[in-house]
């Protein structure tokens, strides 16, 4: 039997060993290889990546629960306003009644001194609802004219030099709802004239 020499080849992989064997310039060439500057600039920029993507992420969830609460919140005044309109109308209806009273009964007693008194009483009474609302009549009679609160329909020549620039009648009542304008009052205004 003949032993045949078994040959052992080596092949050493360290890059300065042998620049033909591993590729140009010593370099594997199915190994990226980069410097560790590099490699932690690229670790950082997948790091801030993730990082932004987590942040646009916990922006578009912050912006849903906003719109989700500015929907509760238009739902909330919603239902507040027509809790308002039915408070409203509750105190309302009884005076409509107290209309329809007075017309029946004017129809038939045919006193019209009886009239006068049933409107003036459903006109206190709605004074009365209009005043546990809050709203109040603009008081300007007798005082300077104020176009914040009034409209002047007419200018009347006065012969007191006291009613010069003061509001001498009233034409429509204006209204005023805790403070805020609702209606302003239809008046004269009173201009001295010798």
């Amino acid at each position: 039997m003949s032993k045949k020499k078994q040959e052992l080849k080596i092949k050493d992989k360290r890059h300065w060993v042998d620049k033909e064997e591993s590729g140009e310039n010593g370099k594997d060439p199915d190994v990226e290889r980069l410097p560790t500057y590099v490699e932690n600039l690229k670790q950082q920029v997948e790091a801030g990546e993730g990082k932004l993507k987590e942040y646009i992420a916990a922006y578009k969830k912050k912006m849903a629960e906003n719109d989700e609460f500015r929907e509760r919140l238009r739902k909330d005044v919603d239902s507040r306003v027509e809790g308002r309109i039915a408070e409203f109308a509750r105190a309302i209806l009884p005076t409509l009644d107290h209309l329809e009273m007075a017309k029946d009964s004017a129809r038939k007693s045919k006193d019209v001194d009886k009239l006068i008194e049933g409107v003036d009483m459903i006109q206190l009474e709605i004074m009365r609802i209009f005043d546990g609302l809050g709203m109040k009549e603009v008081d300007c009679l007798g005082k300077e004219f104020d176009p914040a609160v009034a409209e002047a329909v007419h200018v009347a020549d006065t012969n007191d030099n006291e009613k010069d620039g003061k509001v001498i009648e009233i034409v429509h009542p204006g209204y005023l709802l805790n403070e805020k304008l609702v209606r302003p009052a239809k008046v004269v205004v009173g201009r001295f004239k010798e």
